[in-house]
């Protein structure tokens, strides 16, 4: 809008004072002039347009606080509503699913109850019947065995009963036709690398270890089973799973079981198997070995053999067996296990548990058969034959190692070498019998030496009963032998060493196989 004085008719007004600016704003209260009235109408004109566009805008700001006020309420309401009504569902899903829950518990409890009054009134006319028969003279060959609590809860039995949900159908069909009397001999030995009554003798023994008692959920495993279990596994070295199907047990309790078996022989039929002879028996096996061989005071004849095992988690390169690895041309990690026995095989002592990677001398060292009974003295005047692997000690007798061997050593190698054959045989019996100790195992290092102690007592036992091996069984080991670098620890040994295989040719001991 333009903002001139003539605009609004005011030239009357300005030009009677000539000493004022003619754009000069007139005053309101102005009342001289004809021109200055009009101008005042026309403003007062514009005023009012602006109050009345002003009041508009204040009124539609009022209307639309008003609207966001009512939608406010409303939106407050809907939301009130709906939160009312989700809670009322729930309060009725959790009413619903309680009185559901309720009623699942009343039935599991009036099945329980009815389930063991039916297998208590069960057991109860079954043992007035037993005792009444008997009382009575009469034959209780026709009575019925009252219905163990076991069937019942497993569904096996029967009648109506509750199935537990945590027990699973298996059969174990293989395993009740083993155990029965009439099962054949032959076929027994087969399976478990030993006859019955040796088997029975082993769940004998360790009856009171290996029994466990029975629960309110279920009946505990037999020890007969038990051991079935753990003997079987050794002696095919079949996997967990086909152990599982052979026994109806799971996977994980076979396991466990082969485990538990393994340390009670360790523990109470190794004592008791496996221990060094007597005096005595000391001087039966000299005279055994010297009427045979001609060499005299032989105690025992020693090997090492080597377990192939998985590759550890840790100390990988101490259980890394350098030797099996280049002749099989594959990796392989081993766990070794030295024997003494004596003339009829029969293990007297035993060092297992030792890395792979150590020679038979390292392990010699280690063994309690060198920081025990040698350093105590108990080997004095006794020999013990070892191969090439072994140094020459005063109590440890040896080969002749160099090139160019006289007659004299080579009859003494020789005699050496058929006593030394008596501990290879042992350990391939040791092997054929039980087939686990043939290919690499899974069982954990920690419990690694239960399992294999446990094979050397059995081995043991089977020995001193005469258990026969089927020509199936037979197994050749092979373990090579590293001759030490400081192969003769003993001046006097040497001495005696060659008094010997003087005495072997010039006396006619070693006979005319060197000729």
């Amino acid at each position: 809008m333009d903002s001139s004085p003539s605009a609004f008719g005011l030239e009357g007004f300005n030009s009677n004072d000539n000493n004022t600016n003619q754009k000069k704003r007139p005053r309101k209260d102005d009342e001289g002039g004809g021109g200055g009235g009009g101008g005042t109408e026309v403003l007062g004109a514009v005023n009012g347009n602006n109050k009345a566009a002003f009041g508009d805008i204040l009124a539609t700001l009022l209307l639309l606080d008003e609207e966001a006020k009512q939608q406010q309420e409303q939106w407050d309401f809907e939301s009130i509503k709906e939160k009312s009504l989700l809670e009322a569902n729930h309060k009725k899903k959790v009413k619903t699913m309680d009185g559901y829950y309720n009623q699942m518990q009343d039935h599991y409890s009036a099945a329980g109850e009815t389930d063991g009054s039916r297998s208590k009134r069960a057991r109860k006319t079954a043992v007035a019947a037993v005792v009444s028969a008997v009382a009575s003279g009469a034959d209780t060959t026709g009575l019925a065995a009252p219905v163990p609590t076991a069937d019942i809860a497993s569904g096996s039995g029967s009648g109506p009963s509750h199935r537990r949900l945590w027990v699973k159908e298996r059969t174990t069909d293989w395993w009740d036709r083993v155990s029965r009397p009439d099962f054949p001999e032959d076929e027994f030995r087969r399976e478990f690398r030993m006859s019955k009554s040796t088997f029975n003798l082993i769940c004998e023994e360790l009856d009171t270890t290996v029994t466990k008692k029975n629960t309110m959920l279920r009946d505990a495993i037999p020890a007969p089973k038990r051991v079935g279990v753990c003997v079987w596994r050794l002696a095919t070295g079949a996997p967990l799973r086909h152990v599982s199907e052979r026994f109806g047990l799971g996977i994980s309790t076979c396991h466990k079981l082969v485990i538990e078996v393994c340390r009670a022989i360790y523990d109470v039929l190794m004592p008791k198997y496996l221990l060094w002879p007597s005096d005595s028996e000391i001087n039966s096996t000299k005279a055994k070995f010297e009427s045979v061989h001609k060499i005299p005071n032989v105690v025992g004849s020693i090997y090492t053999t080597h377990i192939p095992i998985i590759a550890p988690k840790v100390h990988v390169a101490a259980y890394f067996n350098k030797r099996h690895t280049e002749r099989n041309q594959k990796t392989s990690y081993s766990i070794t296990v030295q024997g003494v026995v004596n003339a009829d095989g029969i293990f007297t002592d035993v060092c297992i548990g030792n890395p792979g990677s150590l020679t038979d001398d390292q392990i010699l060292e280690k063994s309690s058969l060198s920081r025990q009974r040698a350093a105590r003295g108990m080997l004095r005047d006794s020999w013990i034959v070892g191969n090439s692997g072994f140094p020459l000690t005063d109590y440890l007798l040896v080969p002749y190692t160099r090139q160019n061997l006289t007659w004299t050593q080579h009859a003494f190698n020789e005699s050496i070498g058929e006593i030394q054959g008596i501990a290879t045989a042992a350990f391939e019996r040791l092997k054929g019998r039980w087939a686990c100790l043939q290919k690499r195992t899974e069982v954990k290092l920690q419990d690694l030496p239960y399992v294999l102690g446990a094979c050397c007592v059995l081995h043991n036992i089977c020995e001193m009963r005469k258990e026969e091996m089927l020509p199936e069984l037979k197994f050749e080991v092979f373990d090579d032998v590293a001759v030490p670098e400081n192969n003769i620890r003993s001046a006097s040994a040497v001495n005696t060493r060659d008094h010997i295989s003087h005495n072997l040719l010039h006396r006619g001991l070693a006979g005319t196989r060197t000729l």
